[in-house]
């Protein structure tokens, strides 16, 4: 029968590190027992046994079934934890080894055969939740730290990594038992006056601290996921050069033939922090064309969808009428100006090379205000440490708060008994609950872990 996360823990086995040759490899290790079991698999074991919590032992990795008995397998260095100081809150080792495929695999066969598990997804991960070592918010942003893809997704879950998420949620639900102990206290004594039970004012600052949180989740996910910004323009202005210039790589077929390209085509690149994905669309003109169209059509649906629209024309033909330009928000580039020596752009258009880069790092600082008005419409970062909220989960069960609070405020308002305030703050505290992982079953907890990578 497979393994399940909520199996009586045994020692398990994970690679930490990229499978492939690299000049190191990290095998992660933790459960009862498991220094034990290294020791027996090890050239210095007395020195494995006797090492101190957080303390490095260098040595070799033996497999005493082979002829003669303690045949090395490799050298390596072991980072010694012991429970519950370590990561995973229970013992634990990672054992840092030569990068190549066949001493990994040979170590993990090693070790699997003579006791570890190999790990599901995140178990690590789930044995520190379970051991008090992480909240789910924190654990969630283990796996938002392993995927970051730019500094600020980087920044903002390393934040909410270090519990900045879960003091504030922790806080809230504090003050939301404090404001039920008070209710159920007065029950307890057959008072019934509601304005003297709680103050509305209390309940108002919890919904507004819940629904600062919740806004925050679009800007949040713009800023793990990246912003969207489309080249787009009349067939031949240059998107395709444009693409290939902020990437610095020949990414986009450029030729003077109209309508070279046919379908969209999307890359990376990171300004200002934050992750952009760039996509060059097909020119936007009414053609005959079948196949064309259907490109003409997907580029009008990404130009209305985007974040962020940048609009080419060719300096060295009639500028677009007003009615042309896609979006009133377009970032607007009058490209081609190398073949135009001496001549101004016209008022609004940023003058641009996507041939020689004349003109770029104007067009950087209006994507980094663009950028920057974009989160903020999302609700996102007043400041450096803001915190965003980046999970479907966590965004739902803050909304579910939301609602349960909003019905407390509506119960006070009409002068409903204090057994109604009371059920209205102890659902609101349990979605809280939830969120943070003090209620939690264990349906909840297999989604949440078992998308991690399996060597966290």
């Amino acid at each position: 029968m497979p393994r399940s996360y909520l199996d009586p823990p045994r020692p398990i086995v994970a690679l930490a590190t990229p499978p492939g040759a690299s000049a190191l490899a990290l095998i992660r290790c933790s459960g009862p027992g498991s220094l034990e079991l290294l020791a027996g698999l090890f050239s210095r074991p007395a020195a494995l046994r006797g090492a101190r919590t957080s303390s490095l032992v260098h040595g070799f990795l033996v497999d005493p079934g082979l002829e003669g008995g303690g045949a090395r397998v490799d050298e390596v260095l072991v980072a010694v934890y012991r429970g519950p100081a370590g990561p995973t809150g229970e013992d634990a080792f990672d054992l840092s080894c030569h990068g190549s495929s066949a001493v990994v695999r040979r170590a993990l066969s090693l070790l699997e055969r003579y006791g570890f598990a190999p790990a599901l997804p995140g178990e690590f991960s789930f044995r520190a939740f379970s051991n008090g070592k992480l909240d789910l918010p924190r654990a969630e942003a283990v796996a938002e730290l392993v995927s970051a893809r730019s500094e600020a997704a980087r920044a903002a879950a390393l934040d909410r990594l270090a519990g900045g998420l879960s003091r504030r949620l922790s806080g809230a639900r504090a003050s939301l038992l404090g404001l039920l102990a008070q209710i159920e206290l007065r029950l307890d004594y057959g008072e019934d006056e509601v304005e003297e039970a709680l103050d509305p004012s209390l309940v108002l600052g919890l919904r507004d601290e819940l629904a600062a949180l919740a806004s925050s989740f679009k800007a949040g996910r713009l800023v793990s996921e990246g912003l969207r910004l489309v080249l787009a323009g009349a067939p031949n202005v240059g998107q395709s050069s444009l693409l290939n210039l902020l990437l610095r790589e020949e990414r986009s077929i450029v030729s003077p033939e109209a309508g070279t390209t046919r379908d969209w085509i999307e890359a990376e690149i990171e300004v200002a922090g934050q992750r952009l994905r760039l996509i060059d669309t097909a020119g936007l003109r009414e053609t005959a064309a079948r196949i064309e169209a259907l490109g003409v059509e997907r580029s009008q649906a990404l130009v209305a969808e985007a974040e962020l629209v940048v609009f080419l024309a060719d300096g060295t033909a009639p500028l677009p009428e007003p009615g042309q330009i896609p979006r009133k928000d377009a970032i607007l580039v009058w490209n081609k100006v190398d073949l135009l020596p001496g001549q101004d752009a016209p008022p609004g258009w940023i003058p641009v090379s996507a041939v020689d880069g004349r003109g770029l790092p104007d067009l950087v600082s209006a994507l980094e205000k663009a950028i920057a008005g974009r989160l903020e419409e999302a609700g996102g970062p007043g400041g450096p440490r803001e915190i965003l909220i980046t999970s479907e989960r966590q965004k739902a069960l803050l909304e579910q708060g939301l609602a349960q609070l909003d019905g407390v405020l509506d119960s006070l308002q009409a002068g409903e008994g204090l057994d109604v305030l009371a059920l209205g703050l102890r659902e609101a505290a349990a979605s809280l609950g939830e969120l943070t992982g003090e209620i939690t079953t264990p349906e909840i907890l297999e989604a949440i872990f078992s998308g991690f990578c399996v060597g966290k």
